[in-house]
């Protein structure tokens, strides 16, 4: 379970992060939507430490985390909780993929190199990718390399997984290998927090759509409620534009 009270953030004299609080329960998944430049990454970047929030607090779990008072052994408990795939991938370019994923195991984890090797075969064929172990990322196709991006995510058996854009850096016809692979995750009953602009995705996947703008959550509910029914003029806004018929002129 994820608890989020008032987290604020600001970079020079923007605020970006204006108050946020949300709470995702074990084995949602829990999708944000809504313009550019809200918020969306920074509060996922917020939920793993990887930003410091200037005030606020989140608990993941038992591991409870203020971002003004907590300490550094908290803020990588807190870590530890969470695991992110990047919109970019953002894998060792000098490693194969099975090195990807047993770097954290290995490192963070002190996992024995042979348990890592193990489970990272196991983790990369749950993701399709079994015979792809000794592949550097120049060798993958940009779907194949996020696939290892999620591999590396469940090897770390996290309470929570966090998703920035996993598609947006993808070709189209790629697109599709990983949202099936993120499905799978899902059917798990894992925890997932999910960044994105595939819609339609959102709507078959998460139990809970967050709609953020102007760095606020302006509305949150089931999918066919925030979709069909939303109750805000910003999110019915936000969705008439993304769901605008395309007319062709000549």
């Amino acid at each position: 379970m994820i608890v989020i009270e008032n987290i604020r953030k600001s970079f020079a004299s923007k605020e970006i992060l204006k108050g946020i609080h949300l709470t995702v329960e074990q084995g949602d998944v829990a999708v944000i939507i809504g313009p550019s430049g809200t918020g969306k990454t920074t509060l996922l970047r917020c939920m793993n430490g990887l930003e410091k929030a200037d005030e606020g607090s989140i608990t993941i779990d038992q591991v409870h985390y203020d971002y003004k008072k907590s300490s550094k052994k908290q803020l990588l408990a807190l870590r530890r909780k969470t695991a992110m795939v990047f919109q970019h991938y953002n894998l060792f370019k000098n490693k194969t993929a099975l090195e990807n994923i047993t770097e954290g195991l290995i490192t963070v984890q002190k996992v024995p190199k042979a348990d890592a090797i193990l489970t990272a075969k196991q983790q990369l064929k749950s993701v399709g990718l079994e015979g792809k172990e000794d592949s550097y990322p120049n060798q993958l196709s940009g779907g194949q390399q996020q696939r290892v991006g999620i591999a590396r995510a469940l090897a770390m058996k996290p309470s929570v997984i966090l998703f920035d854009e996993p598609t947006s850096s993808l070709d189209p016809e790629l697109v599709g290998e990983v949202l099936s692979v993120m499905k799978q995750v899902a059917s798990r009953g894992i925890t997932m927090v999910v960044v994105t602009h595939e819609m339609s995705f959102a709507q078959t996947i998460a139990n809970k759509v967050i709609f953020m703008d102007g760095g606020t959550i302006v509305e949150q509910g089931p999918p066919r409620e925030v979709f069909l029914s939303p109750k805000e003029a910003a999110t019915k806004r936000f969705l008439d534009c993304i769901y605008q018929p395309f007319v062709y002129q000549i």
